[in-house]
């Protein structure tokens, strides 16, 4: 497992509360990545950068040994 930190944009009006939004992209290693990010983004009336943290698995693919990386059969496809 791995900890992944991204930007969500918090948008809040005065009838509905806020509502959180993730923002499409990159994801981050630390915090402080993401926090740098974020203070970039141009401020808007009502609407806060802040970053949000999501473990996630990582997969390490091993190839296969050399020979056997495809399977061939020969038994015939069709109905016996």
């Amino acid at each position: 497992m791995m900890t992944v930190y991204f930007v969500v944009m918090t948008i809040c009006s005065g009838f509905e509360g806020c509502v959180d939004e993730r923002q499409p992209g990159p994801t981050f290693a630390s915090k402080a990545m993401c926090m740098e990010t974020a203070r970039v983004m141009a401020p808007r009336k009502g609407v806060k950068f802040k970053c949000r943290k999501e473990r996630t698995l990582v997969v390490h693919e091993t190839l296969p040994v050399e020979g056997y990386g495809k399977i061939v059969s020969t038994k015939t496809a069709g109905q016996p």
